[in-house]
């Protein structure tokens, strides 16, 4: 209990205004609503398994609607941002007139997570106005695929790569959130879950589905482990601001 109420002190004394920071709010195709934003880490404090709650009120302040989702990559970093997407359970919810999104749980580490080693020397969001055809991997006009080039620097494997990224307006508001597996091309072409082999330099990919038209500069964090963990033994790895490329094939 002192790990968590200590990370999340540091989040409130340290960071103040700035913990949770580009948010908004949205409501998608299917009638959900969502709370999307960034966490800022301003501290040295290493945590991990980080939950936030979203809150939505009504003009009388009373409650509408509250979720709980981790953050992704779901540890934070000393001086890093990692980003959310908190999605309320049920659709069309009551009318509300403000929101809040704050952190609750996690644990502050003694040290920082060991870094991988896997270095990332490039990166590219396109959106296909024809898109190719790839077994295993349905592409529409309404997704993104990223392609990132990553070398392992070490003499170990690391099966299980997650990503998620993050659409930003011309605010810096984060105005769209997905994570997906990173997956790979296998020798025999087929596309299946990323395996980071030692020593080699090669591509890996992150299709996001249904991006927003609009809107052109993302950015993306990856993170080892299986789908699904709540958290990671290792030092998350993020990009810069990329911006999507309109490509005919």
């Amino acid at each position: 209990m002192a790990a968590v109420t200590l990370l999340l002190c540091a989040c409130v004394l340290a960071m103040a205004a700035r913990c949770i920071d580009r948010t908004n709010t949205y409501v998608d195709a299917d009638g959900y609503t969502h709370i999307t934003g960034e966490m800022v880490n301003d501290t040295d404090i290493q945590g991990t398994q980080i939950m936030l709650q979203g809150t939505l009120y009504d003009a009388n302040d009373n409650v509408v609607a509250q979720k709980t989702a981790p953050t992704c990559p779901p540890d934070t970093q000393p001086h890093q941002q990692t980003i959310f997407d908190i999605r309320f359970d049920n659709p069309n919810v009551p009318p509300w007139t403000r929101f809040d999104a704050r952190p609750i749980s996690g644990k502050a580490q003694t040290s920082t997570l060991p870094d991988p080693h896997v270095v990332l020397f490039s990166e590219e969001a396109i959106r296909f106005t024809s898109p190719p055809l790839i077994p295993g991997l349905p592409i529409s006009t309404k997704d993104v695929f990223f392609t990132f080039q990553l070398r392992n620097q070490t003499n170990s494997t690391y099966d299980g790569l997650q990503g998620c990224v993050a659409v930003l307006d011309n605010t810096g508001k984060v105005v769209f959130f997905d994570s997906e597996e990173i997956t790979q091309r296998n020798t025999d072409g087929t596309i299946g879950p990323a395996v980071v082999e030692p020593q080699v330099l090669g591509p890996v990919f992150l299709l996001a589905k249904n991006v927003p038209v609009g809107p052109t500069q993302v950015r993306a964090w990856l993170w080892i482990g299986p789908k699904g963990a709540p958290t990671s033994v290792y030092q998350f790895i993020s990009t810069e601001m990329i911006t999507i490329q309109s490509v005919t094939p």
